[in-house]
């Protein structure tokens, strides 16, 4: 280095230095005015002190951030006990109220009721308050054509005495399609006839009022509300408080200007407190400086009191009254603070006022640790929970405006096609809605949260790109030879029934840079199906194709499968078979399984190529044991609780093996109905508003599955009519189905043919599946009814599931005469179980060792190394039984030898978190040598820690036995106690 940079160096170092220390002297003439100044407001103690609800805060509810926003905004409020009061019903009177305090006019209604109020007479005015105010939010229903004039006439009514079904009855649950018609109306969203989401997306858009359908789509096309995620919109069903807060936070956008509120985004760039000492007082005034979205720099101010003022006391007992600050609602990190929640670098949304108030200040993130970028998704890996995807654009916030972005491909510049890991507590939005990752789609455009290089929330996005040299859509055709492109592009302006279609042509594909899944590939690799994105040069000419493998995931229930198809219906309602063969991958935890292990009844995600030439099936992926009937019961319903949406029952039992036995619990019993359940009665999805008005005191037969908390959930509640008769449970083979979801079998016991239809509930394999299922030869438990107008027999349950089959494995005894190590071991002689005989053997014989071979002693699991014929531990002349399928030992147990064997029903289990006992009723022992069972008392017997457990064909554990199984045991004498040496779940 020359010592002319060094002195260079020292001089500008000298200048710097000489600038900082006369800083103080000199007039900032460069400093940034800001473009707007806010303060903000006093009344934050009262509405955090409002808003301190139990029920809310500290919990994990999905609903918190819409409770949070629409009750710092004082859209609504709770009880004022501290208690939002998430799961309840919202009345229809409440839910005028919401509505109208939504969007401002919370002034009006009280206007409105002081002169409705005025009118009446003095016995007759009301004295509580909100009672009188929300006549008031009646009359402006009727006026703005919310609710007809004879609903205000009944609403205001004294006397109901003549009131009907059909009459307004302001306390009775809102139902949703009264919430849609409702906020529609009020932000004059117009109606929209030309109906796309409700009639593509749910498939009980019918049960809607024909008059409400335009507005439930304008409010369904503003993302103001949606479906149950289950294919359903419920018009009719009930609306809680929590549902109200998410519906009006997703109203926001157009609910704000309402009010006269806007809604800025920033990042706080600086905090500067300073002493104000005003009128006597100790103030601190903070000045927080916002870069505004727009690149202008706004300033907000609070005022806080460091010191309590003693001019202002409590006129009832002299204490100070406190004073309220200039001050923030602060959302940050789950639940609401104050200004001293902000610090230098947070991201946030703050919602002002025209008179320059700031009323809620909402965190996004920090700078510091968390970006965002916009991406086309191209694949999930659940399994490693990884998102590999396309970046198109970087962004400061997490919202997009397309029209200021260009869109462009750089093949040869930085990363685009990158993979990250996805946090398992993402936040997930697709369509404004909160979702789970599974609703996230290859193919679709999102705004990923990046934080420590981890992804933290996924928002879906829909990118419209503007006329700038590319072209997207999904492929149609394609011909290298010929060299054409065809594309569709589905969200294209048209009639609304064709996708539009564009052929684009080119001369030498050698000229073209392809890239498929965006890695490097032939003109060839791009296949019909593919999304693609085509680059065209100043000349028009295809530069650059990039295609991504357009496979969509649907979820559903398998109804029938064959060899070569698979009738599947989705959880939208609708159905469809599709082409399957023994080479298309099936997953099941996460592992590649065989097409046979795909069963009638599973749930199952697809990953389908669909396009209007041909639809594809790439992958298939069972659930697993998440939607298994767990149980089937029976009892009277005594009503339904619309509270907690439970229905409560009298006298139930459980179908147990074929026969009703009476559950644990005495008198009332409460079942959860699951979110996506059916009700019948007389063949018919009734709906559960109408138990309560038709069904009580009813008996009927419910099918259960858990959910993912273990409580159980009703999926199928069936209603039998009291008129029929329940006949004796058929245990019998099925002969024949006439199949179809309603159909009729016939029993190979039984001479009469049995119906069954839509209400029926059918369990094949633990999964609920319809009457086609049914198959010839199945096993099944049929209860069944006879009709009282006619005798025909109707199947109410069919119960199919696979018979233990006691030769599923073969039990040998024998003593070990050698070991070899880690491959095989041989017994001198041995004998074989043959149903309840020993047949004996004066032979060797050999079993392999293999790596799911289970080897148990006194003590437990032995390690295959430790299962030697030397040493202190040497397993040579010791006698076990041993479990084989042919030759291949699955299991080696040195359990005592037992020559007698005896039966019965298991009605106690004893032990505390894990079955040490059981006694079984209606007891026999095994004579042999009269080959008959003879009656014994009631019998208790231990389970040991190797006791050998038969159960559902497979190797069981202690916890697998249930109350009512019936047993065969293998034990060492004919007593009424003793141990089990092995236990068989006939």
């Amino acid at each position: 280095m020359s010592k002319k940079t060094n002195l260079s160096k020292k001089t500008i170092a000298l200048a710097l230095t000489l600038l900082l220390s006369f800083t103080f002297l000199t007039p900032a003439y460069t400093e940034e005015v800001a473009e707007k100044t806010y303060i903000g407001i006093n009344t934050v103690n009262t509405i955090l002190n409002n808003v301190d609800y139990r029920d809310v805060k500290g919990s994990k509810v999905w609903s918190k951030e819409a409770i949070c926003d629409v009750s710092a905004l004082e859209i609504m409020k709770g009880y004022g006990n501290r208690t939002f009061g998430r799961t309840n019903s919202v009345t229809k009177e409440q839910a005028l109220a919401m509505v109208y305090n939504a969007v401002g006019r919370e002034v009006e209604a009280q206007m409105a009721a002081e002169v409705l109020d005025a009118a009446r007479t003095a016995a007759n005015k009301k004295t509580y308050a909100p009672a009188m105010w929300s006549d008031g939010y009646l009359q402006l229903a009727a006026t703005d054509g919310l609710i007809s004039a004879q609903d205000l006439t009944d609403a205001l009514a004294s006397d109901r005495s003549a009131f009907t079904a059909a009459s307004f009855y302001r306390e009775s649950a809102a139902k949703r399609q009264d919430v849609a018609f409702w906020i529609a109306k009020a932000l004059s969203l117009p109606p929209v006839y030309g109906q796309q989401k409700i009639f593509n997306s749910y498939s009980d858009w019918s049960e809607a009022d024909p008059l409400k359908i335009p507005y439930i789509e304008a409010v369904l096309q503003n993302n103001i509300m949606s479906g149950l995620g289950n294919g359903k919109f419920k018009p009719q069903g009930n609306v809680t408080r929590e549902q109200v807060a998410q519906i009006i936070k997703n109203a926001l956008p157009v609910i704000l200007p309402l009010r006269g509120y806007e809604k800025e985004l920033g990042t706080i760039e600086s905090i500067e407190p300073a002493k104000d000492f005003v009128d006597g007082q100790n103030i601190t005034k903070n000045t927080y400086s916002v870069r505004n979205s727009n690149g202008k720099l706004h300033q907000i101010v609070t005022r806080i009191l460091n010191k309590q003022s003693e001019d202002y006391r409590n006129e009832q007992n002299g204490s100070l009254k406190p004073i309220e600050n200039i001050d923030l609602i602060v959302y940050k990190d789950g639940w609401l603070g104050k200004s001293s929640a902000l610090v230098t670098g947070d991201r946030v949304e703050y919602t002002t006022t025209i008179d320059g108030r700031v009323v809620y200040v909402k965190v996004i993130s920090n700078t510091a640790n968390t970006k965002y970028l916009v991406a086309r998704v191209n694949t999930i890996d659940t399994a490693k929970q990884t998102l590999n995807i396309s970046k198109v654009f970087d962004l400061k916030y997490p919202e997009v405006n397309i029209e200021d972005n260009n869109f462009s491909y750089d093949s040869n510049g930085k990363n685009v096609d990158v993979t990250y890991i996805y946090s398992a507590n993402s936040e997930v939005i697709v369509d404004n809605i909160k979702s789970t990752i599974d609703a996230i789609e290859p193919g679709m455009d999102v705004i990923l949260a990046i934080k420590d290089n981890m992804i933290s929330g996924i928002k879906s996005v829909t990118l419209r790109l503007r006329e700038q040299g590319v072209a997207n859509g999904i492929v149609e055709d394609i011909n290298p030879q010929l060299g054409y492109i065809t594309l569709y592009n589905e969200d294209s302006p048209g009639d609304g029934t064709t996708p539009d279609i564009k052929t684009y042509n080119y001369s030498n594909p050698k000229n073209i840079s392809v890239l498929k899944n965006y890695k490097p590939a032939n003109i060839e690799d791009v296949e019909g199906g593919d999304s693609v994105y085509i680059k065209f040069d100043d000349k028009g000419n295809i530069e650059v194709i990039s295609a991504v493998d357009n496979y969509i995931e649907k979820q559903g229930k398998v109804m029938s499968k064959n060899p070569a198809s698979l009738a599947v219906q989705y959880d939208d309602g609708t159905q469809q078979i599709l082409t399957t063969d023994e080479k298309i991958p099936v997953m099941l935890d996460k592992k590649l399984v065989g097409y046979d292990t795909l069963k009638e009844g599973d749930r199952v995600k697809l990953l389908i190529n669909i396009t209007d030439a041909f639809t594809r099936l790439k992958q298939i992926t069972i659930e697993g044991d998440e939607h298994f009937v767990t149980n089937i019961y029976k009892g009277v319903v005594v009503k339904l609780d619309d509270i907690s949406n439970s229905l409560i029952l009298q006298n139930m039992e459980i179908l147990k093996n074929g026969s009703w036995e009476r559950a644990d619990q005495k008198g009332f019993s409460t079942i959860s109905l699951a979110d996506d359940n059916d009700i019948f009665y007389n063949s018919e999805n009734i709906g559960a508003d109408a138990i309560n008005s038709n069904l009580r005191s009813t008996e009927a037969y419910i099918a259960v599955e858990n959910d993912y908390g273990g409580d159980e959930k009703a999926v199928l509640v069936s209603f039998k009519n009291k008129s029929d008769t329940e006949l004796a449970a058929f245990d019998d083979s099925i002969v024949s189905n006439t199949l179809g979801i309603e159909g009729e079998i016939s029993l190979e016991k039984e001479t009469s043919n049995i119906s069954y239809d839509k209400g029926t509930i059918v369990v094949k394999d633990k999964r609920l599946v319809t009457g086609s299922s049914i198959s010839p030869e199945d096993m099944a438990y049929v209860i069944a009814n006879r009709e009282y107008s006619d005798g025909k027999y109707y199947a109410s349950v069919v119960d199919i599931s696979p018979r233990s089959d006691p030769n599923f494995i073969s039990i040998y005894r024998g003593r070990i005469a050698s070991i070899n190590e880690n491959k095989d071991f041989t017994v001198s002689s041995f004998s074989q179980l043959n149903g309840v005989n020993w047949d004996f053997y004066n032979t060797p014989k050999t079993f392999r060792i293999t790596y799911a071979t289970s080897i148990i002693d006194d003590s437990g699991i032995v390690g295959q190394r430790n299962f030697t014929d030397y040493g202190d531990s040497s397993y040579e002349d010791r006698t076990v039984y041993i479990l084989a399928n042919g030759t291949d030992a699955v299991m080696v147990n040195t359990v005592p030898y037992g020559t007698v064997s005896a039966k019965g029903d298991i009605y106690e289990i004893t032990g505390d978190s894990e079955p040490t006992g059981f006694t079984m009723f209606s007891a026999k022992i095994y004579d042999p040598t009269t080959n008959m069972w003879k009656d014994s008392k009631d019998m208790s017997l231990n389970i040991l820690d190797n006791s050998i457990i038969l159960k559902d064909n497979r190797i069981a554990e202690p916890s697998d036995l249930e109350k009512g199984d019936k047993v065969r045991v293998i034990k060492k004498d004919d007593s009424e106690t003793g141990d089990a040496y092995i236990i068989f779940v006939e």
